[in-house]
């Protein structure tokens, strides 16, 4: 499946560039949409078919949010890492991280206070939802079940849901989504905070 979803990428990229007609380029956002829904639909409906979503949240309580909280705190660990390497200060790195793999939401909010951070946040945050396709099957098979949560940040629950969903089982999606969800709500208070510290 990472395979079929990397050449999708790369066949997309290609048409883009080369075949796709301006109409469908301009309307591309709403099609995305569309098929994003739709994907999340059908996620859903595999998920809801297994009958223990509810059951499988009351049973985890509060510790569901451990999986968010520990991806936060990896994703930080890493900025500091990376901070060291690149030359940004431990601030621009933690901002750029904090991204947390929203790539059309982060850099433009950093770019309100530097167009080259905002520049470095966009590939950051794309590179990390590919990786995550490349990484989520490996992660699951090697590692852990709920570690294959962690990769793709913000994506795990909406684009990444389904790989981490068909790599796990149902249950581990239902952690997926709701880290996701939990990510997704912080990053517009966390990314213009760090910006301003």
């Amino acid at each position: 499946m990472t395979g079929i979803i990397i050449a999708a990428v790369f066949a997309g990229m290609v048409s883009g560039c080369f075949f796709m007609p301006d109409v469908f380029i301009d309307n591309a956002g709403h099609i995305l949409t569309a098929g994003l829904c739709l994907l999340l639909f059908l996620v859903g409906i595999d998920i809801g078919r297994q009958g223990t979503v509810i059951k499988d949240i009351r049973r985890s309580g509060l510790r569901i949010l451990a999986v968010p909280v520990l991806v936060l705190l990896g994703t930080f660990a890493g900025a500091a890492a990376a901070s060291l390497i690149t030359g940004l200060t431990l601030k621009e790195s933690s901002a750029v991280a904090a991204g947390l793999g929203w790539y059309s939401l982060a850099p433009v909010l950093i770019s309100e206070h530097s167009a080259e951070l905002g520049a470095v946040s966009f590939l950051s945050n794309v590179m990390r939802e590919i990786i995550a396709v490349i990484l989520i099957p490996v992660t699951a098979k090697y590692i852990g079940y709920l570690e294959a949560c962690a990769p793709a940040g913000a994506a795990s629950m909406d684009t990444c849901l389904p790989l981490v969903e068909r790599s796990t089982n149902s249950t581990v999606a239902v952690y997926s989504f709701t880290s996701g969800f939990v990510l997704t709500c912080i990053i517009p208070v966390m990314v213009p905070a760090i910006m301003n510290l």
